[in-house]
This record gives C-alpha cells, sequence and structure tokens, in this order.
C-alpha cells in the first residue's frame, strides 16, 4: 500500500478526533469505571484502512499524556496498536468480532495496569474495563462504522486496498 498524502491527512484528523474526545471527556475516559467514547472512533478502521490504525494509536499516545495513571499509559498505545491491527485484519470476517477483539487487547492491559498501579483487583478491573470499552467500541463504533458505510464521503475515502 502506498501513503499518499490523503492517507497522512486520515491519519492527522484521526489521531486529532480521538486525543480531542479523550480531552474532552476526560472525567469519563480514565480508571476502572471509564467508557473512552473516542473508542467509538475504531468503527472508522474498516472503513478508512490503515490510516485509522495508525491515527487511532496515536490519538491514544496523546490522549494518555495527561492520564491520572502517569506515565505508564502512555504504554496502553501498543496494545490498542494490536487491538486496531486485529480490526483491520477481520474486517472482511467480522466487523464485530474484529472491534470484540480491540476491547480484550486494550482490557487486558489496562486491568492489569489498574492491578499495578492503583492496586486495583485484576478481575474485577477487567470486567468494568471490558464493559466500558465494548459499549464505546461495538455499542457506538459498530453503528458508527453502519452509518459512516452509507455516506458517499467515506466512499470516496476508501479504496480497495484498504
Amino acid at each position: 500500500m502506498k501513503f499518499r498524502v490523503r492517507d497522512l491527512s486520515l491519519t492527522v484528523l484521526c489521531a486529532a478526533c480521538y486525543a480531542g474526545l479523550v480531552y474532552f471527556l476526560a472525567p469519563i475516559s480514565f480508571m476502572m469505571v471509564q467508557v473512552r467514547v473516542a473508542d467509538a472512533l475504531t468503527g472508522l478502521v474498516p472503513i478508512l484502512g490503515l490510516p485509522a490504525v495508525y491515527g487511532i494509536a496515536l490519538g491514544v499516545f496523546i490522549g494518555n499524556l495527561y492520564s491520572p495513571l502517569g506515565p505508564i499509559d502512555l504504554l496502553s498505545t501498543l496494545p490498542s496498536l494490536l487491538g486496531l491491527w486485529m480490526i483491520y485484519r477481520l474486517r472482511r470476517v467480522s466487523v464485530v468480532l474484529g472491534l470484540l477483539s480491540y476491547s480484550l487487547a486494550v482490557s487486558l492491559w489496562v486491568a492489569f495496569m489498574l492491578y499495578y498501579v492503583v492496586e486495583a483487583p485484576y478481575l474485577i478491573a477487567f470486567i468494568y474495563v471490558f464493559t466500558g470499552v465494548t459499549i464505546a467500541s461495538v455499542g457506538l463504533g459498530y453503528p458508527l462504522y453502519r452509518y459512516a458505510s452509507k455516506i458517499e464521503l467515506f466512499k470516496a475515502l476508501t479504496s480497495e486496498d484498504r
């Protein structure tokens, strides 16, 4: 896949939207009981492809710069990137399965981080975080995917190599 100016623009736009939503909705974007609404943007990965994968991962990094958990939360970019890649790889099999894979990858890491930093019970933290991430990525992201798939602007931005 050639990386074009359009791809760079989409990457930056996804990063800015994700980070902006995290900052704007910070009270519900961090800790054990969270619904990170920005994770709804994962529903755009099957449509926009790798620019959305890179952009959302960058947005996770930027959004976590001021995390109450400290610098360790910057490492959350790695499981997020893994989950986003799984959405991208599973886009032709099942978008919902890809979004659930993202929820699982992110939740396993965030639960560990909460256990390590604030000594939250791992299993309880996992259940809470998985529920919140799933609400955002599947509950909001899948309808976003369905809706965006029908919009001409998004159709114009996509191509077969995504």
